[in-house]
């Protein structure tokens, strides 16, 4: 199944019902998974091969009332469940990977706080968070300084540059809010959060930062984000599957899934 197609089943249902489909593909792969289940949602959390410190791949399923819920974030769950197929494939148990779906992202990262509260982070080398990774040809790595150096990190940069795919480093991008933060101040450092982004996106980003820096008022700020790419459908009715561009997201499945190989080499060496 193609990520669209998949994407198109999740567009504009419930959180329920978009929970119930991640399942349902689980079920048909024949792969196990565990809900952990909390005051007010219910994470799905898929343990994949026997080692005993696995690498995290993360989205959340839930979406805002006022979106279809295709690029924020269909388009994540569709290539955590692509890098699954792809494991299953593989047949290697010493590759391990905690594959998440997260709950209620959109109402203040409450089900990866859960996560880490009930389950801490000593049983995870990394993490690596998806936001918005269905439009672009460029990968915008956030919140990552220039002088960051973590296995993950450079991993997924090493396998972005073999394949000729642009990778930018971000220390904010609008806000830094997404489910890797409550794993970084749990003290997982080599954690972060990729997006897809365009030339379009990176030109707007630098008008917002300089505008930030003249602090503007927030209209002016506004207007700024809205003639990004990334931004034209945010949190709309219009963020549906048929806006998406399946090459990007089968580009982030590919560059994601080969950073796993190679992270894995390089920890059990």
């Amino acid at each position: 199944m193609k990520h669209r197609n998949l994407i198109q089943l999740l567009d504009n249902k419930p959180n329920y019902e978009r929970l119930e489909i991640i399942i349902q593909e689980l079920d048909k792969l024949g792969i196990g998974y565990s809900n952990q289940k909390y005051s007010s949602g219910t994470n799905l959390i898929v343990d994949l091969g026997n080692a005993e410190k696995r690498i995290g791949i993360s989205s959340h399923f839930d979406k805002v009332q006022t979106s279809a819920g295709a690029n924020d974030n269909g388009s994540a769950i569709a290539v955590c469940l692509d890098i699954i197929k792809k494991h299953k494939n593989l047949g290697n148990d010493d590759l391990g990977l905690r594959v998440f779906f997260f709950d209620e992202e959109e109402n203040g990262l409450q089900g990866s706080t859960a996560y880490v509260k009930e389950h801490g982070t000593n049983d995870l080398i990394g993490l690596i968070n998806m936001e918005l990774v269905g439009l672009g040809d460029k990968f915008a790595l956030w919140p990552v300084t220039e002088r960051a150096n973590s296995h993950l990190l450079s991993s997924f940069e090493s396998t972005s540059k073999q394949k000729q795919i642009i990778s930018k480093r971000f220390d904010q991008i609008v806000t830094n809010t997404a489910d890797h933060l409550p794993f970084q101040k749990a003290g997982l450092q080599d954690s972060f959060t990729i997006t897809c982004i365009s030339d379009k996106d990176i030109q707007v980003a630098q008008k917002y930062f300089e505008a930030l820096e003249l602090e503007e008022d927030k209209h002016v700020l506004f207007e700024i984000l809205s003639s990004a790419p990334i931004f034209q459908h945010y949190h709309k009715p219009s963020d549906t599957f048929d806006k998406l561009n399946e090459e990007t997201m089968q580009m982030t499945t590919e560059v994601i899934w080969e950073c796993l190989l190679l992270a894995n080499n390089h920890t059990t060496k």
